[in-house]
């Protein structure tokens, strides 16, 4: 009788912990603008626990790119996001945001078109999907035209399909010509017959490509509860790079694959996207930003900054490497 009692107030007192721990959790809501391998790290250190680990209970909130999310951002709706781009041109619009961690700072993008376009001359006339205007996949598709001797405003048509999986359904259907795209999907599309014309990692075009953005004005207020989400992200990037299995299992499940018939461009998501894109230590790259800046072109007002520094925010991730963390992390 004894011993039953002392399990029941064994387990009374593991709920009782665990209903303590919940309670005290910090409610957040983490926006990303569609489903790519690229925001696999955010999906990782929730999975995994290492957000709850800090005091954290995170909603991850995907939306159709990062120009919607720009949009939820100023509009309060959530905390903050992990995103590309997208949040220079809401910054030259007078939007309170800065980038405090970057963890891919070059284009990942290939483009890939339908069989009968063999090279880069063949898409004058060509209908081409992206996100949104002004998006990461926007800029990455702009910048490799001009670079190809295409003009991307007047030899072809540049259309807001959405995120890359609707994107890549719109390119089977034969709604578009062609669209840029990310693994698993290059990979899947090469394999379907789909060509690729060129391949934007090869090309190392420096860019904010993802990272996380947040308000001067939320740093101001909540910076502890930045830096222990960007505690669990840094995390999340080091169990995914040290653990492939783990890696290729969270990406099947957020990104709706089957991790059996899907293998191949799961592993090739785990290699290009996770181990030869994405940073172990994300701070902000000023040389990425000060490109993203100058892509904008004349969408940047006049009277806006042009200095990179003015759009990042580095006293975050310097905050964690002086604590050590950043060095137990990989110690």
């Amino acid at each position: 009788m004894m011993r039953r009692n002392l399990v029941f107030l064994g387990c009374l007192s593991i709920c009782l912990f665990l209903i303590k721990e919940i309670a005290l959790a910090e409610a957040i809501r983490v926006g990303i603008p569609g489903l790519s391998a690229e925001f696999v790290p955010v999906w990782a250190a929730k999975d995994k626990g290492l957000l709850k680990k800090y005091g954290l209970d995170v909603e991850i909130i995907a939306m159709q790119g990062g120009t919607q999310l720009v949009q939820a951002m100023i509009g309060n709706s959530i905390d903050f996001s992990v995103m590309g781009g997208a949040y220079l041109t809401g910054a030259m619009k007078g939007a309170d945001l800065v980038m405090v961690a970057t963890h891919m700072d070059k284009f990942p993008y290939s483009l890939i078109v339908k069989p009968s376009i063999k090279r880069a001359e063949d898409l004058k006339g060509t209908k081409l999907a992206i996100s949104r205007f002004g998006s990461s996949s926007d800029a990455g598709l702009r910048v490799s035209l001009q670079r190809s001797g295409i003009n991307p405003d007047k030899e072809v048509t540049i259309l807001q399909v959405g995120g890359q999986t609707e994107r890549y359904a719109a390119l089977r259907a034969g709604v578009v010509d062609g669209t840029v795209v990310i693994p698993p999907l290059s990979g899947a599309a090469q394999r379907a017959g789909f060509n690729t014309i060129f391949n934007m990692t090869k090309l190392g075009i420096p860019y904010p490509q993802e990272g996380v953005v947040a308000r001067r004005q939320y740093i101001a207020k909540r910076r502890d509860t930045l830096l222990r989400f960007l505690k669990g992200f840094v995390e999340g990037v080091r169990d995914l790079k040290a653990d492939k299995e783990f890696a290729i299992a969270v990406m099947a499940k957020h990104l709706r694959m089957d991790p059996k018939k899907d293998r191949e461009a799961l592993e090739d998501s785990f290699q290009e996207v996770v181990i030869e894109q994405m940073l172990k230590i994300p701070n902000p790259n000023l040389e990425a930003v000060k490109m993203g800046i100058e892509l904008l072109g004349k969408e940047r007002p006049p009277k806006m900054s042009a200095d990179p520094k003015d759009y990042v925010d580095t006293t975050l991730m310097l905050e964690l490497e002086k604590s050590g963390f950043l060095q137990s992390v990989y110690k």
